[in-house]
């Protein structure tokens, strides 16, 4: 990702259709938009990226579009294990990539960063539950309770692969 993104990806995580499934609990602001971004940028156990596709205008000219950002927090090299993080921006969801974001995404986690785990977290009634269901993602446990949103408690699943899951 690079400085031009900032804007677009906080009026994204502002979103109501992504906010209610990360962990923030309020909006976020321009500040702590632009100090996210920096920490990111400078920190070894962040990645992140954005999802680009790839077209043509109507001059036939190559053209890139951003439709979400992917990426792994919490990386632990000694572990070789991160957590994953994912989301599309609500005008482009729906359409397959997610799907084939986090499949690109574990094979640069395994393949090309070494990782031997990666894992995450998925809030109760969340439709991305499906897809790492059937990416192969098995189910560790729930912490229950854990999260307020809507006025209530919800769940969170903590899900993970392992290398050789993802190699099978």
């Amino acid at each position: 990702m690079d400085s031009s993104d900032i804007y677009l990806i906080r009026c994204w995580r502002n979103d109501y259709d992504i906010w209610k499934w990360c962990r923030q609990n309020d909006f976020i602001s321009d500040f702590e938009q632009r100090e996210w971004f920096d920490k990111q940028a400078k920190d070894p156990a962040i990645k992140m990226y954005k999802i680009v596709l790839s077209g043509k205008n109507d001059k036939e000219e190559d053209t890139l579009k951003i439709v979400g950002v992917c990426g792994f927090t919490s990386i632990n090299p000694w572990c070789r294990r991160a957590e994953f993080s994912l989301y599309i921006a609500p005008a482009y969801q729906k359409n397959g990539f997610a799907e084939q974001a986090m499949k690109l995404l574990l094979g640069h986690g395994f393949d090309n960063l070494g990782f031997h785990l990666i894992y995450g977290e998925v809030f109760e009634g969340n439709p991305a539950s499906k897809l790492f269901n059937d990416l192969g993602f098995y189910f560790d446990g729930t912490r229950r309770d854990f999260y307020f949103r809507d006025g209530k408690f919800i769940d969170a699943d903590i899900i993970s692969m392992t290398e050789f899951e993802w190699r099978s």
